[in-house]
C-alpha cells in the first residue's frame, strides 16, 4: 500500500473486490481485446517511464564530466593563488558532494533501466489468476498476493470553480503482470466496438 493518506480498511477492501470482478467480468467476456490492450497498454508506458529515466541518465553523467571540469579549474585556481584555500576546500567539498550523489543516481538509474527493459507483460498469467476465482465473494490475503502488486491513494480537490472545494480520495490499483489498468473504460470501449460491430453487419 503506497500511500500517506489513510482510509478506511473496509472501504478500500471493498473498492479492491469491486475492481477485480470487473477485471473477472471483462476478461471473460473479452479476453481477446484484454490481450490486445493490457499489451499496449503497458508498452506504452514501459516505453514512457524508461525514456524519461534515460534522460535523467544522460543529464546526470554530463553533470558529473561538467563538476570534473570545475573541480580541476578549482584546483589550478588554488595553486595560482586566485583561490583561497578556505575558498578552494569549501567549493570542491561541495562539488564533490553534488558529484557523488550524481554517481549514486546514475548507478541506481542504469541498473533500473536493465531491469526494466527485461520485464515482459505477462497477460497470459494475469488470465490464468482470473480463472482461478470467476466467482470472487471476499477479499483474503492469497487473492491479493496473486493480483495485486501496489496501491496507490492520493488525494486531490474538485476543480469547480463556482463550488467549494472538496478533497477526494484517488485510488489506483497496480495489478501484477499488467500493471495499472482501467476495466471499467476497457469494457466500455469493448462494448461499444462490439456494437458497432453489429451495425455495421446488419
Amino acid at each position: 500500500l503506497c500511500s500517506t493518506h489513510s482510509i478506511r480498511r473496509v472501504v478500500l477492501e471493498e473498492i479492491v473486490l469491486r475492481n477485480l470482478r470487473e477485471a473477472i467480468q471483462y476478461v471473460t467476456q473479452y479476453e481477446d481485446d484484454f490481450v490486445q490492450r493490457a499489451a499496449d497498454q503497458s508498452l506504452r508506458e514501459r516505453d514512457k517511464e524508461l525514456a524519461q529515466k534515460k534522460d535523467t541518465l544522460a543529464q546526470s553523467q554530463k553533470r558529473i564530466a561538467e563538476l570534473d571540469v570545475i573541480i580541476k579549474r578549482l584546483y589550478e585556481d588554488n595553486i595560482s593563488g586566485k583561490l583561497s584555500d578556505e575558498r578552494f576546500i569549501k567549493l570542491s567539498r561541495d562539488y564533490e558532494l553534488e558529484q557523488t550523489n550524481l554517481t549514486n543516481l546514475v548507478e541506481h538509474l542504469r541498473q533500473e533501466v536493465k531491469e526494466q527493459e527485461k520485464q515482459k507483460v505477462n497477460v497470459r498469467q494475469f488470465i490464468a489468476a482470473v480463472r482461478k476465482y470467476t466467482d470472487m465473494q471476499q477479499l483474503d490475503a492469497s487473492i491479493l498476493r496473486e493480483f495485486v502488486e501496489k496501491i496507490y491513494i492520493s488525494e486531490v480537490y474538485t476543480p469547480d470553480e463556482n463550488e467549494p472545494r472538496i478533497k477526494v480520495r484517488e485510488i489506483e490499483i497496480v495489478y501484477n503482470f499488467i500493471g495499472a489498468f482501467d476495466f471499467e473504460e476497457a469494457r466500455e470501449q469493448s462494448q461499444a466496438a462490439q456494437k458497432e460491430k453489429k451495425t455495421g453487419v446488419a
